[in-house]
């Protein structure tokens, strides 16, 4: 009977510090998601407060579609190298973009072309015109998660269409249908899958 005794104090113990670990777990991403950090406030605080560092903290970060050889992509914005863009991507997705002006020392060869219409078909893209096209997707060759932005402008805005990849875009200038201008801003945009 003693070791009957000894055996159920065992199990209840168990039973409790499990009880204990997923109650402490539980809280720690609940705090993690719910949490109305201020804007300086760090992360690191989060999982100190949580009993530990590998707890999970999840946050939201907009997704802003574009175009890529002709299907939609997906792509999340957290850094751009120019104030203006900065404001115009926090102002459009609500979502505090930083500002970071060394991207735009990056070598070319490591970034990809980003086109932004500043005319045209309105739309929900940059500048509220068509969605932008980036000239690789994720898996690509040639696929950077950062963008040089060039702007593109329709020369005559009577005849503008919907464009789906640089392919297209390089045939319109081409033609003279319109302009590309090429800027020095990077943006920091990784592609993301949608599932």
């Amino acid at each position: 009977m003693k070791q009957t005794i000894t055996y159920n104090k065992s199990i209840l113990a168990i039973v409790i510090a499990m009880s204990i670990v997923i109650t402490l777990l539980s809280s720690g991403v609940a705090h993690g998601q719910n949490s109305n950090l201020s804007q300086n406030e760090p992360l690191k605080s989060i999982a100190n407060e949580t009993g530990g560092s590998n707890d999970s903290i999840i946050i939201s970060i907009p997704v802003e579609k574009g175009y890529v050889n002709g299907n939609i992509s997906y792509f999340i914005s957290t850094d751009a190298s120019q104030e203006m863009i900065v404001s115009s991507i926090t102002n459009t997705t609500k979502f505090d973009v930083n500002y970071a002006p060394t991207l735009s020392n990056t070598p070319e060869l490591s970034r990809q072309q980003g086109f932004v219409f500043t005319n045209g078909l309105l739309g929900n893209g940059t500048f509220e015109h068509q969605l932008p096209v980036a000239s690789a997707a994720s898996g690509d060759e040639g696929y950077s998660p950062l963008f040089q932005i060039n702007y593109v402008k329709w020369n005559n805005e009577s005849q503008p269409r919907i464009l789906k990849s640089t392919a297209d875009i390089m045939d319109a200038q081409s033609q003279g249908e319109l302009t590309v201008e090429k800027s020095n801003v990077v943006i920091n945009s990784p592609a993301v899958m949608i599932k």
